[in-house]
């Protein structure tokens, strides 16, 4: 019986619908050259995320807008000629080939999912054999049938109510994503072998040894909220905010990050390491009598009573869960091992055939989904640290926000200081090259930028706007962050409307820094609870200055 919410849509996307989504951007050769094969590398390595965590139908995206950029787009635009033109889009181009070969590669699995879905849809289901429309706009099936990450086999929670097991996600696949990478050099893997295999699925043969009782731990967590999520005051939130009149974002409401101990961290250049240490998921000493929903299944396992177990768990069509090595001395584990003997070989807690995934963060304004990002409480003051001089000189500076997306949710974990020009109203990055290699080398998107107003107030000026359309064009979640540590308030969490806000920079043809445009409502707060981007005080992070001067 398949207990899974209504809310969650499985119609996989065929091929073609995908392929209307990759076409479905507009490219301005006024935006600098640099921005766009930053768009382009952002692109290829999304698609790489995607496809490590079995995403097919993001990676299809991600991997033909790509090519149209490299192929079509790039070519013309009036800086490609330059010195500094080909060498940006060099490595572009050499890699174009291998990327239309991944896409050949993805269809026929694409069409097997869609295949598969006809097969097992119901026959007196004939209504869900088209997708809903999306003229309307109303629920959360008509906005989630246009993200291809919700559709298929994926088990869908919502980050805003489920924050601490979101970080707690995310910190154990980018440690487990890390041990993968130290592997992959030390063995000298080429970059298609590391490809091939994060494709064919065999990541989690590299450290399964060393990371099977926190993956048993955490599968407690997700069980409780895959209860959760199944129960019918669950089932009946079809929508992050309710019923809505139109997709505007204000109507979304967030709740408040719980708070959590804070995160300690060193000044370095090198990855800091944070003091943290998280909240016990397991109570081995807690009478059985009074269980608690988190600690459900552990609770039976340490009544005593074996032969009782498989009455007292009902997980209807979810697997046992495999007892953690922590949770105390199991005294009757002979009776314990047959629900084990329905997970042949060892299989990892989640099937990668239904994948985890959360909910968009929220929406913009034209319907589209965008993903949670989750941001270091302590970056901000880490930033200012770096730019104390620059400010006491009046002088701007800049970070990039760099970090990794897992389960549809981004999650920021490095600041990235580039070579820069600054100026007392401008700081323009330098060295983009000196970007892209570190960002690559260490798995990192960039997911946005911070930058200082010593002299003016927070707010974005017309040269920060258009410097965020660079970034916002082809990652709609992207923020930028904004700090006037001599005016209240401080500082602010943005991004640009869409529309009319990145389709009217795009189209501004100004080249003059400074200038005035004819719509207000240019851009908006991205911070909860009126955005998608949460503040958290256990995420990790670390400081790289990539500054020669």
């Amino acid at each position: 019986m398949d207990s899974r919410p209504p809310m969650q849509p499985s119609r996989p996307p065929k091929v073609v619908e995908l392929t209307a989504q990759a076409e479905d951007f507009v490219f301005k050769p006024n935006i600098p050259l640099k921005h766009w094969s930053r768009a382009a590398e952002t692109l290829y390595q999304e698609a790489n995320f995607a496809l490590s965590e079995g995403d097919i139908g993001r990676a299809y995206v991600m991997l033909y807008r790509h090519s149209l950029l490299v192929l079509n787009y790039l070519p013309r635009h009036p800086e490609y000629k330059t010195p500094e033109g080909r060498k940006a889009c060099r490595s572009l181009s050499k890699r174009v080939d291998s990327v239309l070969e991944d896409l050949e590669e993805l269809k026929p699995e694409i069409n097997n999912a869609y295949k598969e879905w006809e097969r097992m849809r119901p026959a007196d289901e004939p209504s869900k054999r088209q997708p809903p429309p999306v003229t309307d706009r109303r629920s959360y099936a008509e906005f989630a049938a246009r993200d291809p990450t919700l559709s298929g086999n994926a088990r869908i929670l919502d980050a805003s109510e489920h924050q601490d097991l979101a970080v707690d996600l995310a910190r154990r696949e980018i440690t487990r994503r890390d041990t993968i990478r130290r592997a992959t050099k030390q063995a000298g893997l080429s970059d298609e072998e590391t490809l091939t295999r994060r494709r064919a699925g065999r990541w989690d043969d590299w450290d399964r040894t060393s990371t099977i009782a926190q993956d048993n731990d955490l599968q407690r967590q997700m069980e409780a909220a895959r209860r959760n999520l199944d129960s019918p005051a669950a089932a009946r939130d079809i929508h992050p905010g309710g019923s809505i009149s139109q997709p505007v974002p204000q109507t979304y409401n967030y709740p408040s990050i719980s708070k959590s101990r804070p995160v300690r961290l060193e000044s370095s250049e090198k990855p800091l390491s944070p003091v943290y240490e998280p909240p016990p998921t397991a109570q081995p000493a807690r009478p059985p009598k009074q269980p608690l929903h988190m600690d459900e299944y552990s609770a039976a396992k340490l009544d005593g009573s074996a032969p009782t177990i498989p009455s007292k768990v009902a997980l209807d069509d979810y697997q046992p869960l495999i007892p953690s090595p922590q949770a105390g001395p199991v005294v009757q584990q002979p009776p314990a091992r047959p629900p084990k003997a329905e997970i042949p070989d060892e299989t990892p807690p989640i099937p990668r055939k239904e994948r985890l995934t959360f909910k968009p963060g929220a929406y913009l304004e034209n319907g589209d989904p965008i993903r949670s990002i989750f941001l270091p409480r302590a970056l901000r003051r880490e930033f200012l640290k770096v730019a104390a001089d620059n400010t006491r000189r009046g002088l701007e500076m800049c970070g990039i926000l760099c970090g990794t997306p897992v389960n549809n949710a981004l999650f920021i974990r490095c600041l990235l200081i580039p070579d820069q020009k600054c100026t007392s109203d401008t700081c323009e990055t330098e060295n983009e090259s000196a970007m892209f290699d570190y960002c690559d080398s260490e798995d990192l998107l960039m997911i946005g930028w911070i930058h200082t107003h010593p002299t003016q107030t927070c707010f974005m000026s017309s040269r920060d706007l258009h410097t965020h359309a660079g970034y916002q064009i082809m990652m709609p979640e992207s923020i930028a962050i904004v700090c006037a540590p001599k005016f209240d308030p401080s500082h602010g969490i943005f991004r640009l409307t869409n529309p009319p806000g990145l389709e009217h920079i795009l189209q501004c043809n100004h080249t003059d820094t400074f200038h005035q445009h004819s719509v207000d409502n240019l851009y908006r707060v991205a911070e909860h609870p009126q955005g998608h981007v949460y503040e958290t005080d256990k995420l990790p992070f670390y400081v790289h200055d990539l500054r020669t001067k």
